[in-house]
């Protein structure tokens, strides 16, 4: 039985803690449907990364902020996007976005959107798969999808059982 560590690494300025919360709360009730069927279990948590964190996700203000931009460069975000998986050298860096850009600017995304986008590139992250393989149908839709959405299938499922079962460089 493992207990892999999910961290959560606030890079955004003035986040309340009810925000925090919710996003923490929901990010944890996806991986608890995860391995709700295994023996293995999953902590999210918010706070400084580490080494041993199985997956660390960055939680940035909005795409000109990006975290992965700063530390790990290479081709531009595309504007739609809700968050971001950039994998370089053996080091692999996921984000998600407090606000999305519309034609109208910036808006705040909800916490339970946000938990959906961090988990999705959570499966980037920890499959290293592509958005052509992840997003299409050996993604199993519902949270691999584009956008991601509820339920969590039980490809997802599978998919996230098999892919912590392997420890990758996470971008600290």
């Amino acid at each position: 039985m493992a207990n892999f560590t999910i961290k959560l690494v606030d890079h955004t300025s003035n986040s309340p803690d009810r925000l925090k919360s919710l996003i923490q709360t929901s990010i944890q009730g996806l991986f608890r449907d995860v391995f709700a069927t295994s023996s293995d279990n999953a902590t999210v948590s918010w706070g400084a990364s580490a080494t041993n964190d199985d997956l660390i996700l960055h939680f940035v203000e909005n795409i000109a902020s990006s975290y992965i931009a700063q530390k790990l460069p290479g081709s531009p975000i595309q504007a739609i996007d809700g968050g971001f998986t950039r994998p370089q050298g053996n080091v692999t860096g996921s984000e998600f976005y407090k606000l999305a850009h519309f034609d109208d600017g910036d808006h705040q995304v909800k916490a339970t959107a946000m938990a959906r986008l961090a988990f999705h590139e959570g499966m980037h992250n920890k499959t290293g798969w592509s958005n052509a393989k992840l997003h299409g149908p050996d993604g199993g839709g519902g949270l691999a999808g584009s956008p991601p959405h509820i339920p969590v299938t039980e490809k997802n499922k599978a998919i996230m059982q098999k892919a912590f079962q392997t420890k990758n460089a996470q971008l600290q």
